[in-house]
């Protein structure tokens, strides 16, 4: 019997102030008796109230990750070395549970890549050869790995369940997880603000569906007009991702009269019907129930006759240009050539050569243009993408218990032919391990432990950046980032830290809503609770007086104006004219201090602002 995993959050208090919430998997092991795996732990600073106004995803752990040993460092180093030594390490220590990703600052991933190339390019490389090839060798590696984990986070958050209670993630949280993740494959996904974030997750999920579409219509006519059969294959429960090809043994028709040199290209196999091997097959075969025109009935249609066919290749649909052939069972060495021979290239090129993009520019413009002229004639020659496609394929295949045991227990030995990088562990190794990180990431979350000093820092750290301009902001990033994070900005301990917090996280999260309800540019009392708005127009106007920063002044000022111009509501627009005239009034005071050489401290909300946050939560 089929157990379909499903997913759950576990959330538990963390740092004091603060929530873990985990995704777990369950009916994700081989038996139904299995644990439930933990997968992707989050971290939601709520400032210790139930208010989710304030709430912010501080950082992001994929528990499945395994560490890698020295060794396996050592032979990520080593120029043309392809293989995956070992299982990877199943142990984990305190200490040894790094985030994925701090949410709180994107940019800096960006700019530590940015120098690492730089250190390549102006250092490493015009050294010896050894040398040069060594450090790209291991850069190489180390920036696939990475790039594995981003996927497999995505993949597995995919799947999580949404709701607006604090038991969970809210889906606009969970769309601003996974765009943050997916901009940090990007090489300026960094500097894309919060909003954009939201906007370009949701642009991403429609252009991936978009692809699905595209390759799976297209898979399904290459298949009708070679004579194979397409079945669609649900894997840990993800449907639309995946898709078998079979060879029918008995009652199929070798198509005749038309050219099809250029779909066996586009599918990635050899023809089947001139394969003798296929006559004395000995591998994985089948039962499929076709109806008289060679199309797979689904199955429990009653049909009694069934056809004996043979796996030929299985394919992801995620690949942006066209189905990509994962699985070859003819050829189990196939992909793994076609991937060696590219990463080969590139490592002749660039370590043993030394070709640069800037003094060899013609080369780079002639591979340019014969990646493009390949990529129309059907090749998959998008390395980071297969990296992608393969990277959800080996994190389904780990949890799924739907597929016929022999069949998955095949699929998983040929997908490790194509494990090259040798900082990879083995999914297996990476379940076991994920329970016992969790455990030390609970640990980790108690009150006074490691969490709570990061937590304190990062809030430290958010405080000394509001209100600072994304030029200031840039600047301080990057030199975080030529100090090794020797520099960062934050402010001092203090008491009052946490109601500061409070009160810039609401001016921002008004801000967003207004600016949101601006954009539409009609009358916003058509679309959006009148109300709504203005509690957010008087919670701005009594919070904007207390703070200093002209960047958030101006950005509130802008917002009003043009809410102002565009809404139809008297009520509304002198609430509006209201938070206008307060802004001018704090402009002038901090102008009228600066004159005299004051400086203006802003007031904390234990005013009759603090009263009005506190009537809020």
């Amino acid at each position: 019997m089929d157990h379909h995993p499903s997913y759950y959050w576990q959330t538990a208090p963390a740092a004091g102030s603060a929530q873990l919430l985990t995704l777990v998997c369950s009916s994700c092991g081989k038996s139904a008796s299995a644990a439930d795996i933990p997968l992707v732990g989050v971290l939601r600073d709520t400032l210790g109230d139930n208010d989710p106004t304030n709430d912010r995803l501080s950082y992001v752990w994929l528990l499945t990750h395994t560490r890698a040993n020295i060794g396996r460092r050592l032979l990520a180093g080593v120029p043309f070395f392809y293989w995956r030594v070992g299982r990877g390490s199943t142990t984990v220590a305190s200490g040894n549970i790094k985030p994925l990703m701090d949410l709180s600052a994107p940019q800096h991933p960006m700019l530590a890549r940015m120098r690492r190339d730089l250190l390549q390019w102006t250092m490493l490389d015009p050294m010896t050869t050894a040398v040069r090839a060594t450090s790209r060798a291991y850069g190489i590696n180390s920036a696939d790995g990475e790039r594995l984990q981003l996927e497999q986070a995505i993949d597995y958050l995919k799947r999580a369940p949404t709701g607006s209670s604090s038991a969970e993630l809210s889906a606009a949280e969970l769309d601003t997880l996974i765009a943050r993740l997916e901009l940090r494959k990007r090489l300026l996904g960094g500097l894309v603000t919060g909003p954009r974030a939201v906007r370009f997750g949701e642009q991403q999920e429609f252009e991936n569906e978009r692809i699905r579409s595209r390759n799976w219509e297209l898979l399904r006519q290459c298949a009708e007009k070679t004579g194979l059969v397409f079945e669609p294959l649900e894997i840990a429960g993800k449907e639309g991702e995946y898709a078998m090809l079979w060879f029918p043994l008995e009652g199929g028709q070798q198509p005749v009269g038309t050219a099809l040199a250029p779909v066996w290209k586009l599918l990635n196999v050899k023809n089947p019907w001139t394969d003798r091997r296929l006559k004395h097959w000995h591998g994985t075969t089948a039962v499929r129930y076709l109806d008289e025109n060679g199309v797979l009935l689904p199955k429990g249609n009653g049909a009694t006759r069934g056809v004996k066919v043979i796996p030929l290749g299985l394919y992801s649909m995620e690949y942006p240009k066209l189905p990509l052939l994962l699985v070859d069972f003819r050829d189990k060495l196939h992909i793994r050539r076609h991937e060696l021979a590219q990463r080969s290239i590139n490592q002749i090129t660039t370590g043993v050569i030394g070709l640069s993009h800037f003094t060899n520019w013609y080369y780079y413009a002639g591979v340019d243009l014969y990646d493009f002229v390949v990529t129309r004639h059907g090749g998959a020659l998008d390395q980071q993408s297969r990296l992608d496609c393969y990277s959800q394929f080996r994190a389904d295949i780990t949890l799924d218990t739907q597929l016929d045991p022999a069949l998955r227990s095949e699929l998983q030995q040929r997908l490790d032919s194509l494990a090259v990088n040798p900082l990879e562990a083995t999914p297996q190794a990476e379940v076991q391990v994920a329970v016992a990180q969790y455990h030390v990431l609970q640990k980790d979350a108690e009150a006074e432990g490691s969490l709570e000093k990061r937590l304190d820092a990062q809030r430290r750290t958010e405080l000394a950046e509001f209100g600072q301009t994304g030029k200031r902001r840039f600047a301080e990033a990057l030199l975080h980032n030529v100090t090794f994070g020797a520099y960062t900005p934050r402010a001092k301990r203090s008491d009052e830290n946490l109601a500061m917090l409070n009160r810039n996280r609401r001016v921002v999260a008004d801000l967003d809503f207004l600016e949101s309800v601006d954009e539409a540019g009609t009358p916003p009392e058509i679309a959006y609770d009148v109300n709504r708005i203005s509690s957010s127009v008087q919670e701005l106007s009594m919070l904007l007086p207390q703070l200093r920063s002209t960047k958030i002044q101006s950005r509130a000022a802008a917002a009003l104006s043009r809410l102002n111009a565009i809404s139809q509501d008297a009520s509304l627009r002198a609430d509006c004219l209201l938070g206008l005239e307060r802004i001018d009034n704090t402009r002038a005071a901090l102008r009228t201090n600066r004159q005299s050489g004051v400086v203006a401290k802003p007031r904390t909300v234990s005013t009759s602002a603090g009263a009005l946050l506190q009537s809020a939560q």
